[in-house]
């Protein structure tokens, strides 16, 4: 599921439509069921997930009903990527259709287009569920509206999910391993100490603004220091504030570097706050994608646990970034206090 993106091109037709929905969710799905939120003419929030077997349709149905209905549209577009069509030329997977548009229906959601396509590229066939008539060649995606809004915002379209997480993929595995051996002898005591507290925050800052001005490095040492550091939450609240605002682009590099140079299950950390960052500016694919691989390194990671219950619930960003700021605001109280302990795995 993707979180709220926001849409604000005009699409005219089905094939407009589904060439969106790469750029909507930032890599061209694969066996997937796509829901659009639609506000008039305008698109909302952006679900997707994987199609499944017609006996778990209900199932499925239920679980996006709720994060869609949250955002109160006016209609929902349905597209479904996957398949081959019947002998009568009739779309694939119609039990799930009908299993998502009577859920929608019993929200009082109405399903005003439901379409299928084989995959989102140029010239492939694509068919209306509810019109044997309705069909016709996906338009060019690269040259879709969306692109250029996706272009002009700096923002990347994967070719594949799998292409997409492959980003986050570490370092080699002899750094990896070198730096979790390091990790492991570090006599680091948990909490840190306020003096600890303020010197990991103060290196933190700095590669903070190496990444702002492109020219980041991460040794082991630096890798080993952040990441320890970043397991004492007062560290990590700390620089919530910068996943939002003019820094935001260069705290996502820092993120996306820190993911990649640091093994579990202290990547969790990093990867949460790469997770934040992509939610707060709408790009739930990169949002799941570093979710995974935090939940990955740790799966009881709690706020990677909570970020998650907020994509898939669909609350909005602008929810998630008042909570972030509550946080942070929380570490100028005096009374604020730090009691949780790390563990970590050993090997």
């Amino acid at each position: 599921m993707s979180a709220p993106t926001a849409g604000c091109i005009r699409l005219s037709d089905s094939s407009e439509l589904i060439a969106a929905v790469p750029h909507l969710l930032g890599f061209h799905p694969r066996e997937s069921v796509v829901l659009l939120a639609l506000h008039g003419m305008r698109l909302g929030l952006s679900l997707r997930a994987d199609l499944v077997d017609d006996d778990q349709a209900a199932l499925l149905a239920e679980q996006l009903v709720q994060p869609i209905a949250r955002h109160r549209p006016t209609g929902v577009a349905l597209v479904v990527v996957g398949g081959k069509p019947g002998p009568a030329g009739e779309p694939p997977h119609r039990a799930v259709v009908s299993a998502v548009t009577a859920a929608l229906a019993g929200s009082g959601l109405p399903v005003v287009h439901a379409a299928w396509t084989a995959e989102t590229v140029r010239g492939a066939l694509w068919r209306c569920y509810d019109d044997p008539a309705c069909a016709g060649r996906v338009v060019d995606p690269a040259t879709s509206p969306l692109a250029a809004a996706t272009v002009a915002a700096g923002a990347v379209t994967f070719s594949s999910r799998e292409e997409m997480a492959a980003m986050l993929s570490g370092e080699d595995t002899a750094a990896l391993q070198r730096r979790s051996e390091l990790l492991d002898d570090a006599d680091t005591e948990h909490p840190l100490s306020p003096h600890l507290v303020g010197q990991r925050l103060a290196r933190l800052a700095e590669l903070y603004r190496a990444a702002a001005a492109g020219s980041l490095e991460l040794t082991d040492t630096a890798v080993v220091d952040v990441a320890s550091a970043l397991c004492d939450h007062r560290v990590r609240d700390a620089c919530l504030p910068w996943c939002t605002g003019s820094g935001a682009a260069a705290a996502e590099s820092l993120w996306l570097a820190l993911v990649r140079a640091t093994p579990a299950p202290e990547r969790a950390e990093p990867a949460a706050l790469l997770a934040l960052s992509a939610y707060l500016r709408g790009d739930g694919a990169l949002a799941g994608v570093a979710l995974d691989a935090a939940l990955q390194a740790c799966p009881q990671h709690s706020l990677s646990g909570l970020l998650r219950a907020a994509l898939d619930g669909g609350i909005s960003p602008a929810l998630v970034r008042r909570a972030a700021e509550d946080a942070a605001a929380a570490l100028r109280r005096p009374v604020y206090r730090s009691s949780r302990r790390r563990s970590r795995r050993k090997r």
